[in-house]
């Protein structure tokens, strides 16, 4: 019996990786307390009323600790709400970048009592304050 040398098979497989889009709560299911932080009087109501009106479950509006907010900022309060944040700063128009974590470097607008009330706190800023209608008092 003759046996012939077998050349080694290689045998190359690819896998696909993809990561799962981050997955969001339902509106109703996300807590969202919203504060003004600039000179637009009642703009934290305005957003507030926008925010619910889209289903998001919202605290009473309130006033930030510094009314000198250029920017708007998400405070996301647990890194499980990220894709929320993400989702709420898309539909007020704010760059992903308003969504971040509180640290003691970028929080101070947020008053310490108030940053673990809800999932999510909005910090309006002189960026989307414009959005309010002149003399809107809700």
């Amino acid at each position: 019996r003759v046996t012939t040398p077998s050349t080694p098979t290689t045998v190359t497989t690819s896998l696909s990786t993809t990561t799962a889009p981050p997955t969001t709560l339902a509106p109703s299911k996300v807590r969202v307390l919203v504060l003004n932080g600039w000179t637009t009087r009642h703009a934290a109501l305005y957003f507030q009323k926008k925010l619910s009106g889209a289903g998001y479950d919202t605290l009473a509006p309130t006033n930030a600790t510094t009314e000198a907010n250029r920017v708007s900022h998400i405070f996301v309060v647990s890194t499980g709400d990220n894709a929320n944040g993400l989702a709420i700063a898309a539909f007020l128009s704010l760059s992903p970048s308003a969504v971040v974590a509180p640290t003691p470097a970028n929080d101070a607008a947020v008053p310490a009592a108030m940053l673990r009330q809800a999932d999510l706190v909005l910090v309006v800023g002189g960026d989307i304050s414009s959005q309010v209608p002149a003399n809107y008092n809700g």
